[in-house]
C-alpha cells in the first residue's frame, strides 16, 4: 500500500514539474520565426514586428531609434508597427518584457522576395549546371541574405515514423533562419532564387532578402488556404477524400500514401493535402511585408490544365489579399520535356498573364531536358525572372520577354503572324526600341504547326519577313489555328534581339 502511495506521489510531482515547465515555456518571450540575425526587412512599407509572450504582458520594442509598446493578447500574441524605412542598415531590434530580452542584430532594410513552388524552385545551386563554378567565388555579396525554410523531417519516398507524423499534424513542417551569403548558405539554396537575387542587386544596389518556401512535388492546391477552397464547389472533390481524388495527381497521392503508411489515424495530414503548405509555410509570413513573389510550380498539376487555371488565379488573388498588397507575381512557364499535356499547360500559363494583373512569366522551354523534369540550367531562368522584376517593378530599361503574337491573318495563300509592339508601362519606364525577330545563329525557323478546320495537325514551313512570321498554307487546306513550340519537348527557335524566346502559343487564324 505504501509503495502504491509513493508511486502516485511521484507521478503527481512529475506532473507538477511538467506543468510548471510548460507554463514557463508559455511565458517565454519569442519573436516569430521569420525574425533572426542577418534578416532583411522590406523597405518603404510599415515594419511590423511580432511574436508571443505571456498573455496580458507589456512588450517594449526598440528599432531605428524609436520605441513601440504592445500588450500581448490572451493567447500571447503581440505586434508593434513602425513607420516605413528606406534601404540601408545594419539595424538592431530589441524586444523586452518582464526582465526577458531578445536582440536581433545585423538587420538590413531592402527588398524581400518570396521564392515558392515545387522542386524546380527548390533545386539547389550546387546541383545547377553553373553551380559548382559559382560557388568557387571568394567574394559573395553581403547585401544578399537567405532564409530557407526546409522540411523538418526526412523528405522523399520514405515512410515517416510516429515523431515525424506528429510534427506534420502540428503543421511544424518548415524550419529555417536567416543567413548571410557565403558558399555554404548558397550551395543548398534555390538556384533560381539565388540568380534572381544576384541579378537584382547587381542592377539596383538595394539589399535583397530571399525567402525560400518550396516543396518538391507539391500541388498548387496545397499552397491555397483550405477555407477558400471549401467555398468553391468545383474543388469539393479534392477536399472530401483527397488521398483518393482524381482531381489530385496520381504521383502526389502515391507519395503521400508512402509517407503516411505508418499512420494510425485517418486524419493524418500531409504537405500535399489541399491547404497544408499554405497553413504551414505561407500563413506565418503574411504579416511580414515583401516586395513580391517568384514562383516555379505546375508539374504536379499539368494533368488537368483547366483545373490549374482556376487554382492558380485563386492562389495569386488570395495571397495578395492575405498580405493586403497587390505585389508583383512572376512565375516560370514549365520547361519542355517529352510528356503529354505540357504544351497545352505552357500555353495556358501564357494566357493567364491577361487574367492576373501585375504578373510576368519567364519562358524556359529552350533550357528543357527531354527526359528530366529537373533541367539543370537554372542561371538563365533566374535571370529571366530578374528581367521581369527589373523592367516592371524597378522600372529599368531592359527587355523582359520575347515577342508576343497579336494576330494571324490569311492573305494570298499565306498566313502572316504579327507581334505586339513594345509599350510603355509608366512615364519612368519608356518604351524600348522595337525588337527584331531572329533565330539563334540564323538557323532555319522551326517550331510552327497548323491545325485545319477538320482538326488535322501539320508541320508548317515558316520563315521571318521583317517583323512578321510567314508560312505557306498547303493547297486545299483551311487553317483554323497556328501553334508554336507545341511539342512537349520542343526545338522551337524564335527569339528577339535580347536573346529572349517567344512563348509557346496558339493563335486563331483570321
Amino acid at each position: 500500500m505504501m509503495t502504491k502511495f509513493l508511486f502516485l506521489l511521484l507521478l503527481n510531482v512529475l506532473a507538477f514539474d511538467f506543468s510548471k515547465a510548460q507554463n514557463d515555456e508559455d511565458r517565454k518571450l519569442a519573436l516569430a520565426p521569420v525574425f533572426s540575425d542577418h534578416m532583411v526587412l522590406q523597405r518603404n512599407k510599415p515594419i511590423k514586428i511580432y511574436g508571443t509572450a505571456t498573455g496580458g504582458s507589456d512588450v517594449s520594442v526598440q528599432f531605428s531609434g524609436q520605441t513601440g509598446k504592445a500588450k500581448a493578447d490572451q493567447s500571447g500574441k503581440w505586434n508593434v508597427v513602425f513607420p516605413a524605412v528606406k534601404a540601408g542598415g545594419p539595424h538592431v531590434i530589441s524586444v523586452s518584457v518582464n526582465g526577458q530580452k531578445i536582440n536581433v542584430k545585423d538587420i538590413l532594410i531592402g527588398d524581400v522576395w518570396l521564392c515558392s513552388g515545387q522542386s524546380n524552385m527548390e533545386f539547389q545551386l550546387k546541383d545547377a549546371q553553373s553551380g559548382p563554378e559559382e560557388l568557387k567565388q571568394k567574394d559573395f555579396s553581403q547585401h544578399i541574405r537567405l532564409l530557407k525554410f526546409s522540411s523538418a523531417m526526412p523528405w522523399g519516398n520514405v515512410a515517416w515514423d510516429s515523431a515525424a507524423l506528429a510534427k506534420v499534424n502540428l503543421y511544424a513542417f518548415f524550419k529555417g533562419s536567416w543567413k548571410t551569403l557565403d558558399a555554404a548558405s548558397a550551395a543548398s539554396f534555390s538556384a533560381i532564387g539565388y540568380y534572381f537575387g544576384k541579378q537584382l542587386i547587381k542592377e539596383t544596389d538595394i539589399p535583397i532578402g530571399l525567402i525560400q518556401v518550396a516543396l518538391g512535388g507539391s500541388p498548387t492546391e496545397s499552397w491555397i488556404d483550405r477555407a477558400l477552397l471549401e467555398q468553391d464547389q468545383q474543388f469539393a472533390g479534392m477536399l472530401t477524400d483527397w488521398p483518393h481524388s482524381t482531381l489530385v495527381m496520381d504521383w502526389c497521392r502515391e507519395r503521400a500514401a508512402k509517407n503516411t503508411s505508418n499512420a494510425h489515424s485517418s486524419d493524418q495530414r500531409h504537405p500535399f493535402q489541399p491547404g497544408y503548405n499554405f497553413q504551414a509555410g505561407i500563413a506565418p509570413l503574411t504579416g511580414f511585408p515583401v516586395a513580391g513573389v517568384i514562383w516555379y510550380q505546375g508539374e504536379s498539376n499539368v494533368f488537368n490544365v483547366q483545373l490549374h487555371e482556376q487554382l492558380f488565379t485563386k492562389l495569386v488573388k488570395s495571397w495578395r489579399e492575405d498580405w493586403r498588397d497587390a505585389f508583383p507575381f512572376y512565375y516560370v512557364q514549365l520547361s519542355s520535356i517529352d510528356r503529354p499535356n505540357w504544351p497545352e499547360f505552357r500555353d495556358s500559363q501564357r494566357k493567364l498573364l491577361t487574367k492576373i494583373p501585375n504578373s510576368g512569366m519567364a519562358v524556359s522551354y529552350d533550357f528543357g531536358d527531354s527526359l528530366n523534369v529537373h533541367p539543370i540550367r537554372k542561371k538563365e531562368v533566374g535571370e529571366r525572372l530578374a528581367l521581369l522584376a527589373l523592367r516592371n517593378h524597378y522600372r529599368k530599361p531592359v527587355q523582359d520577354n520575347g515577342q508576343v503574337p497579336e494576330k494571324a491573318t490569311f492573305i494570298n495563300g499565306e498566313i502572316r503572324i504579327q507581334f505586339l509592339n513594345e509599350k510603355a508601362t509608366s512615364a519612368q519606364n519608356k518604351a524600348l526600341p522595337k525588337q527584331k525577330l531572329l533565330t539563334k545563329n540564323n538557323a532555319a525557323l522551326t517550331g510552327f504547326e497548323v491545325v485545319t478546320e477538320s482538326g488535322k495537325r501539320m508541320l508548317a514551313n515558316a520563315w521571318i519577313e521583317g517583323d512578321e512570321v510567314v508560312m505557306n498554307v498547303p493547297s486545299g487546306e483551311r487553317i483554323k489555328t497556328v501553334l508554336y513550340a507545341y511539342q512537349p519537348f520542343t526545338h522551337a527557335n524564335l527569339y528577339n534581339e535580347a536573346g529572349l524566346p517567344a512563348s509557346t502559343f496558339s493563335i486563331a487564324v483570321n
